[in-house]
């Protein structure tokens, strides 16, 4: 278990220094962006800094993502399994039709929280070039760590990041 944990500090040290991105930079260790959007489910206003005293992973998708799709039910296992605990997904749709995200959302019901954000420059302001594009945002709102795409084998890693941020709240 010890070697695990090196491991995962050695990928975290490795990532902070990959983790600049240009545009609209999004740095780690600095406040993530503070937004405002239109929840899919009822179209009410939510911002980011509701959520602040807890841990995020702000996920950007598309209903024409394929990893997407893998990434939907592990990531609801995990709202599940931690929300007790302080941690909470919230994703944003980049599809230009909501309708395409409510049927994506059909297709695969999760119990977190959906913000539209087609046109609303948030993919802009998060620099965003791959879908999926996550965000781990530590309790104080700071980005702690981007990560890019789903596999399968993302899953250990993003849990450990995941645990790893918990403990420090």
């Amino acid at each position: 278990m010890k070697s695990f944990k090196q491991l995962i500090s050695l990928l975290l040290i490795t990532h902070l220094g990959l983790c600049v991105h240009n545009a609209q930079a999004v740095v780690i260790n600095d406040d993530a962006p503070n937004f405002t959007l239109n929840s899919l489910q009822d179209q009410q206003p939510i911002t980011l800094a509701q959520f602040k005293g807890k841990v995020v992973y702000l996920d950007f998708w598309a209903s024409w993502c394929h990893p997407c799709r893998q990434s939907f039910p592990f990531l609801a296992q995990l709202q599940q399994q931690y929300q007790q605990d302080g941690f909470e997904v919230v994703s944003v749709n980049l599809d230009n039709n909501p309708k395409l995200a409510t049927d994506f959302l059909k297709q695969f019901p999760v119990n977190f929280t959906h913000l539209q954000g087609f046109d609303t420059g948030i993919s802009e302001k998060y620099a965003i070039e791959a879908m999926p594009s996550a965000f781990f945002i530590d309790a104080k709102g700071r980005v702690r760590l981007i990560h890019k795409g789903f596999k399968a084998s993302h899953k250990k890693f993003i849990k450990a990041v995941l645990e790893k941020l918990l403990a420090e709240n």
